[in-house]
């Protein structure tokens, strides 16, 4: 918690002769709207646990105020703050205020009535704890959806050949990063792809968050490897697929960040394990390797850069085949 602000709560009377002015800015605060003051620090510059951590119980807290709430950011770098600007404006229709910076006339923001942190969590990731709340995940994708103006609801249903009046063709998204947890053999997975009927885009997803919301949202079927993307689903339509890749010694999490999350998404979940022979990692350890007989043996700042950072698929497409197959099947349901 060494990158989360500590903030004091006092209790004084209205007129206590230490109470700070109001702020020059009072302009923007003189209504009866609250405030709601919360962190992105900890590990808000990483695009999943800005979702899992904050964004979510972000959306449970404020979007009972109808966007008539202050948004006070405390521990956010700019840039972080500029990224999910549509996501801001969506919640509240006041600018967001960097509660951190000391104002100009050494003055302090007033405001009728504060919220201290978010709710929703329930422990689980890019989940809603339902017993505190009367939202689901089901309302944050449909709330992303307004607000990134996605116009794409369903994923696209296939027909079976007796009822094929129009040629329908499902578009799939593969998620393909250049440098690091990225597919090596991309033009392979695609030539098979396409013979299967698929119309497929190939992209790193990236901080830009409204492109990344617009490419999600126009696939059927998106694939990609463990922690390369996958958040992304928060923005596929209904009834569209996900596939996740899963390198090896990452199926717990795997499960976890994605599989079990996927339920209240109003997607399909498919995942794909790899074999030993397809992990960029044989190429590194020998075949006895403690890396290959005893993942678990090694504590967390070990773990992480070999299996979850640096660990790339050359997928078997051969084998990966019946998996877009069954996607295929899905969208005829």
């Amino acid at each position: 918690m060494g990158q989360i602000r500590e903030w004091t709560v006092k209790m004084v009377p209205a007129d206590h002769q230490d109470l700070p002015l109001c702020s020059s800015r009072r302009v923007h605060h003189d209504d009866s709207s609250p405030a709601l003051l919360f962190s992105l620090g900890a590990y808000f510059g990483n695009y999943f646990h800005a979702f899992t951590d904050v964004l979510v119980s972000l959306f449970v807290t404020a979007r009972p105020f109808d966007r008539g709430l202050h948004l006070l950011v405390t521990d956010g770098h700019h840039l972080q703050v500029a990224k999910f600007a549509t996501m801001w404006q969506a919640l509240s229709r006041y600018e967001v205020i960097d509660i951190d910076k000391v104002q100009p006339d050494g003055k302090a923001h007033c405001f009728s009535r504060v919220i201290l942190g978010l709710k929703g969590r329930d422990g689980k990731e890019l989940s809603i704890n339902t017993s505190e709340t009367q939202y689901t995940m089901k309302d944050f994708k449909h709330f992303l959806r307004s607000a990134y103006s996605l116009n794409k609801t369903a994923a696209i249903k296939l027909q079976t050949e007796d009822d094929k009046t129009t040629t329908l063709v499902p578009r799939l998204l593969i998620i393909s990063r250049e440098k690091t947890r990225t597919f090596t053999n991309t033009e392979e997975i695609v030539t098979m792809a396409r013979e299967l009927g698929y119309q497929v885009t190939v992209t790193e997803l990236d901080s830009n968050v409204s492109r990344s919301a617009r490419l999600a949202n126009r696939a059927d079927v998106m694939m990609g490897i463990h922690g390369a993307g996958l958040t992304n689903m928060v923005f596929l339509p209904e009834d569209a697929v996900v596939i996740q890749v899963v390198p090896f010694a990452v199926d717990w999490f795997a499960t976890n960040y994605f599989g079990e999350p996927s339920k209240g998404m109003e997607v399909r979940y498919l995942e794909y394990k790899i074999e030993r022979e397809e992990s960029s990692l044989v190429k590194q350890y020998p075949p006895d390797d403690v890396v290959f007989t005893d993942p678990s043996s090694f504590r967390w700042e070990e773990f992480s850069p070999i299996y979850m950072l640096n660990q790339n698929v050359t997928l078997n497409v051969t084998r990966f085949r019946p998996v877009l197959l069954e996607a295929l099947e899905l969208l005829h349901q």
